[in-house]
């Protein structure tokens, strides 16, 4: 971890819990990154973002309750509990003209929190590879809740897991220099309950996913939207229930139906974009900022 990133705690009295966050706060002025990361992931998801937008704005990369070092407690994964905790993160921070920037799960957290609440010190969000773009039926909740489980995680082999972060990246291989999330998943792994509680927050969050759609509610966010995706991204849309759709299709129907959206594809780019085209991501975020 970079020298200037600091790793801190606060406490979020209204949710009762102790929220970790990365931050580099060195600027004067009163801009703000808040960068929430995606299913499964935590605060180091962004460390190749934090030092470069640090130099424009004060910068914070928290850790969703329930991964990272963030506890769980009695605190029940969902969509619009995980955007409470945010924006009480941003209000106990005294944050202002504040940039969202959700990767997959965050990114449809940042767009639920952006929907529901509006809040005064949001200035815009930037949703990378986000989820709730693509949409599913009844049949395919069906599908999920047959498939997804606790036992289905649990027995993963070690080489299941490795697989699973391959396909995150560009050319479904893990970046050396990524490694270290992998290496931190088996870390769990070796804690028994850690691991199923780890488990259970996982499939938890899954159908949380799919039962607080924001597709047909992103015209109510009211600061702009950009959304971006890499034109590799193995994961969007699911292969299995939509074998046929495209990723171009879900973003030429997200442009028709949404047109101020503002949307990117990058090449050579996997899910985990902002790892894979980090300085193109570093751009469009500073970009942002001075707009």
């Amino acid at each position: 971890m970079a020298q200037d990133i600091k790793s801190e705690f606060i406490s979020l009295p209204n949710n009762n819990i102790e929220l970790h966050y990365l931050a580099s706060e060195n600027q004067k002025n009163n801009q703000a990154i808040v960068l929430v990361h995606g299913l499964g992931s935590y605060s180091k998801a962004y460390l190749k973002n934090i030092n470069e937008l640090a130099k424009h704005a004060n910068v914070f990369a928290i850790d969703l309750p329930g991964f990272g070092e963030s506890g769980l407690g009695g605190f029940i994964p969902g969509m619009k509990n995980y955007a409470s905790v945010i924006s009480q993160f941003a209000i106990e921070k005294k944050l202002k003209n504040v940039i969202l920037v959700g990767h997959s799960m965050g990114g449809q957290i940042v767009a639920t929190l952006a929907i529901n609440e509006n809040p005064k010190w949001l200035k815009s969000v930037i949703l990378l590879s986000p989820a709730g773009i693509e949409t599913f039926s009844d049949s395919d909740k069906t599908w999920f809740s047959s498939v997804i489980t606790n036992d289905l995680y649990l027995n993963l082999t070690n080489e299941q897991i490795k697989q699973n972060f391959n396909v995150n990246f560009y050319g479904a291989q893990l970046p050396e220099d990524a490694n270290f999330m992998l290496e931190d998943r088996l870390l769990i792994k070796e804690n028994e309950d850690k691991y199923k509680q780890y488990c259970n927050t996982i499939v938890t969050c899954i159908h949380a996913m799919l039962n607080e759609p924001i597709y047909d509610k992103i015209s109510s966010i009211n600061v702009s939207v950009q959304v971006i995706f890499g034109q590799n991204d193995l994961l969007i849309p699911n292969k299995i229930l939509h074998p046929n759709p495209t990723l171009t299709d879900l973003t030429d129907k997200l442009k028709n139906d949404y047109p101020k959206v503002e949307i990117t594809l990058l090449d050579k780019s996997g899910h985990f974009i902002q790892w894979d085209k980090s300085e193109a991501i570093n751009t469009i975020i500073i970009n942002e900022i001075k707009n």
